[in-house]
């Protein structure tokens, strides 16, 4: 009974198994699906934007601020009590060359001026007095010469009359004695020349020490008045009237108006960019402090409204970069500081100021600073955003997607600038504006008015129209 058991559970599986494959061959084969053919995938639809040749140089931007051309500050040069203070002297207020600001009280100097006058007249007699004293004593000394020629003589004439016993010796010890009194007398007279002319020389050295002393008394006279020396606001007011102040009290600040210049940074690629357009490419021969000299122009908004001052890229600001920022400091000067020009919207000159203009430019405005450079190479452009974040740049030729990977050498006012020579792309080529999911190199693409779905799409509606 168990081995009959044991046949069975052997026998029942292989059943089972046989009698499925018995069914799978009754189903019979069935026939493969139809394939389905795919149709060939169209030109995807970009937009895009003509690669441009750049024919009016770049523009490098940069912010920056308004600073004065220079700060004027006037001190007393006398001391004294400030007897006047002019009403344009306060702060905000705009003052010519020329205009008196303060006045010191000049009673002391005018009175040094007096004394010193009337001590250069009396040097002045004094000399008129020794030069009479010089022309009577050289009549006098003519006087003696003669007197001693003649006792000479005489001497002379007893000396031979002695001789031949014609006249004593005490005659001619006589002559010889007033010989003698003459010669000292002209000795006497030729001292006294000496001494007058000695005298000269002091009085006139005395005459011109007290002419230099009259000068200096007049010129602290004149210091007494204190008036604006150039065109300016008064930016700082330090000193009332009838205050008191010494020599070197700082009494006022201006601030020179006459121009203006803005303070800004650039990067050293900019630098280098305005470098190379002031100087052929290998030309060594560059000064270590090369002045930059570009145009540019100082921009500044309000609110929708733009306003342009034009200035040129003088100089550089220090001898090096800014340690925080690494840019060059730099200066920029505009000589016409009320020569600003109103922009509409579109960017085109107003024929006039609207009544909310700025006048002039003004310290501590915040511009943007517009440097305009020749480039030394040929330059093309495209819209900002046919570059993408990857550095790529997706072209657009004979319906094929080619992507290039150029060097941005600039970029400004929504746009790019390459070199034309290093970076594959040619003038006219068409550069692709618009966003592709997956890109691929040598994909089809093409602009909306030339793909075949748009353009079915279009002459089906012309048609039903």
């Amino acid at each position: 009974m168990s081995s009959v058991r044991t046949i069975l559970g052997w026998l029942t599986p292989l059943g089972i198994l046989g009698a499925g494959i018995a069914a799978f061959l009754l189903l019979g084969r069935q026939p493969p699906p139809a394939r389905k053919v795919v149709a060939e995938q169209s030109a995807l639809a970009v937009s895009t934007a003509p690669a441009e040749a750049v024919t009016e140089g770049l523009v490098i931007e940069a912010d920056g601020v308004v600073v004065p051309l220079r700060e004027v500050t006037l001190a007393a040069e006398v001391g004294g009590r400030v007897l006047k203070k002019a009403a344009a002297c306060n702060e905000g207020q705009f003052v010519t060359a020329g205009t008196p600001l303060f006045e010191i009280d000049p009673r002391d100097y005018e009175f040094d001026v007096a004394r010193l006058e009337r001590e250069l007249a009396q040097a002045t007699i004094a000399i008129t007095e020794i030069d009479e004293e010089l022309v009577q004593n050289a009549a006098s000394i003519d006087l003696a010469e003669r007197q001693v020629e003649l006792a000479r003589r005489e001497a002379s004439r007893l000396e031979g009359l002695k001789s031949g016993r014609i006249v004593t010796e005490s005659e001619h010890d006589r002559a010889v004695r007033e010989e003698l009194t003459a010669a000292n007398a002209l000795s006497t007279l030729q001292g006294q020349r000496r001494v007058f002319d000695t005298r000269r020389n002091r009085l006139v050295e005395a005459q011109a020490l007290a002419s230099t002393m009259l000068e200096k008394a007049r010129l602290d006279l004149a210091r007494t008045r204190i008036i604006a020396p150039i065109d300016g606001i008064v930016v700082e007011d330090k000193v009332e009237q009838d205050s008191f102040v010494a020599k070197g009290t700082p009494l006022v600040t201006l601030e020179d108006t006459s121009a203006a210049e803005v303070r800004a940074s650039l990067q050293m690629e900019d630098v280098a960019r305005i470098w190379g357009a002031k100087r052929p490419a290998g030309d060594a021969d560059r000064d270590a402090h090369e002045q930059l000299d570009a145009p540019a122009t100082v921009v500044y908004s309000i609110g929708d409204a733009v306003y342009e001052w034009q200035g040129v890229l003088s100089r550089q600001e220090g001898r090096g970069l800014d340690e925080k920022t690494r840019a060059l400091p730099c200066r920029v000067i505009v000589a016409d500081p009320q020569g600003v020009k109103a922009l509409d919207r579109y960017g085109v000159a107003m024929p006039h100021l609207p009544p909310g203009a700025p006048r002039s430019l003004l310290r501590g405005m915040f511009v943007e600073v517009r440097v305009h450079v020749e480039p030394g190479d040929a330059l093309l452009s495209i819209p900002e955003e046919a570059q993408r974040p990857s550095g790529e740049v997706w072209v657009a030729r004979d319906g094929r997607l080619v992507v290039l990977r150029p060097r941005a050498v600039h970029a400004a006012a929504g746009r790019v600038f390459f070199d034309a020579g290093a970076s594959g792309m040619l003038v006219g080529d068409r550069v692709i504006t618009s966003q592709i999911a997956h890109p691929r190199d040598g994909m089809a693409v093409a602009e909306p008015a030339a793909a075949p779905g748009r353009a079915a799409a279009i002459r089906e509606g012309e048609d039903a129209t």
